[in-house]
């Protein structure tokens, strides 16, 4: 039992304790050597493991501790020393005085999505130089992401399997150690931990940090691993230009996940966002990615022909000719763009959005249709307020409500219209306050849609 003023090795004298966790305990030492303070950290075999088990984990304890020891990064704890003892190994690492990630969030709550992604960037940085290392960090998690009084992020406490001999022991074993709320799904169900397991540990974290709770958040660890097993995690509300970080990270096929490049760029993103441009919409962000990558590969005409007003073409109104094969009447000004097939239409602001997309196999029933597609939905704040037919078959109509991050309060519109060339799907969507304003202007684009 270690006990303060205590001495290890010889020259670490204890001064307080810092933390403990499953697998470790942590203390505050002076190093009466070099005459620094030092944090010392045993690691012990977790409890619950068979003898066999815990035999592998203590054999291989002390050469992962020393291969984990040789990363050197500033977003990296610094280990100083790695010393071997039967209950395990003692490692002497860098004191950095701060909080944990986990403590910050505890006592502010959700953080905003722009310092997440700073902090992001910063573990990514950490993890990026664990890979050239050819290492795993193995226990990516809010307690283990360290803020220092003075700003800085370091990533701490590596799990107990650092090299891939190391995972093909303890895997071998049967051995998976880590967090249940933050631990990769291939990790738990197929027993195999990769640099993507280790972007997935980065995807719950940040979801953590903006969201307040972990993405799998329930009441049991059971109750979170079949959560983990049933599929995604719940919509994230607060995210806002993180969103798309979070969805792609948190892929459970390990292939398909986003790379530590691709997670970086989407980061600097959310840290500071691009000057908006005409086409740009204030909508959540994932959307509002992919509307502008689809009009800079597309181009500011979203392949389409905007015409000059015709004799039936209201005042204030331009005509639109889609190659979809419709046409329609389109607010003055407004800007256009494509994504995937639906063509769009922004107000200046970028607020209010007109989105157009053609039902190629329309069926029978068109509100089981929606009523199946509202089931996907993931806008934050989400509430329906009607899908229902209308006296026109196949005609129908799809109401709601949600929540935009930076917009706020919104309203948004689904109507199904039956047309010549075929069925189309036009969506209205404008902030609360101003849906009654902006309701003639949904009258006439629908009244002149042929």
């Amino acid at each position: 039992m270690v006990t303060v003023q205590a001495v290890i090795a010889g020259r670490y004298r204890i001064i307080r304790p810092l933390g403990s966790g499953g697998m470790s305990h942590v203390w505050l030492a002076h190093d009466e050597v070099r005459h620094i303070d030092v944090a010392i950290k045993q690691c012990t075999v977790p409890p619950g493991l068979r003898p066999d088990q815990q035999a592998v984990v203590r054999t291989w304890a002390v050469s992962e501790a020393q291969a984990a020891a040789r990363v050197r990064h500033p977003h990296v704890i610094r280990t100083l020393d790695v010393l071997p003892d039967p209950n395990g190994p003692w490692l002497i690492m860098e004191y950095v005085p701060g909080r944990s990630l986990q403590q910050l969030i505890q006592e502010r709550g959700p953080l905003p999505p722009a310092r997440v992604a700073r902090i992001g960037l910063a573990v990514l940085d950490a993890l990026t130089a664990v890979g050239r290392a050819g290492l795993l960090h193995l226990d990516v998690k809010p307690g283990n992401v360290l803020i220092a009084d003075d700003g800085r992020v370091v990533l701490i406490d590596f799990g107990p399997a650092v090299t891939e001999a190391g995972v093909a022991a303890l895997t071998g074993a049967r051995v998976v150690l880590g967090s249940p709320k933050y631990i990769a799904p291939e990790r738990l169900f197929d027993r195999v931990s990769t640099a993507s397991s280790d972007m997935w540990s980065l995807g719950a974290t940040l979801y953590h940090a903006v969201e307040g709770r972990p993405p799998y958040a329930r009441s049991s660890t059971a109750a979170t691993l079949r959560a983990l097993a049933d599929g995604p995690p719940d919509p994230s509300r607060r995210a806002g230009p993180l969103t798309p970080v979070l969805a792609g990270l948190l892929r459970y096929d390990p292939g398909a996940r986003l790379d530590p490049a691709g997670t970086a760029e989407l980061l600097r993103r959310a840290v500071e966002p691009p000057p908006r441009s005409r086409i740009r919409r204030r909508v959540p962000a994932l959307a509002a990615a992919l509307t502008l990558v689809a009009t800079l590969v597309i181009g500011g005409s979203a392949q389409g022909d905007e015409r000059p007003p015709s004799a039936g073409t209201p005042a204030g109104y331009t005509t639109w000719s889609d190659p979809a094969g419709f046409q329609l009447a389109v607010p003055a000004g407004w800007s256009p763009g494509r994504i995937a097939g639906t063509v769009t239409f922004t107000d200046p602001p970028g607020r209010v959005t007109l989105r157009i997309r053609r039902w190629p196999h329309p069926p029978a029933d068109m509100v089981a249709a929606l009523v199946a597609e509202e089931r996907s939905t993931r806008l934050p704040g989400y509430r329906r307020l009607r899908i229902t037919s209308l006296p026109e078959p196949p005609d129908a109509l799809w109401e709601y409500t949600f929540t935009d991050p930076e917009d706020g309060p919104m309203r948004g519109l689904r109507r199904v219209v039956s047309g010549t060339r075929g069925t189309y799907v036009v969506e209205w969507r404008a902030p609360r306050p101003d849906w009654g304003a902006q309701l003639p202007k949904l009258a006439v684009v629908l009244q002149t849609f042929a």
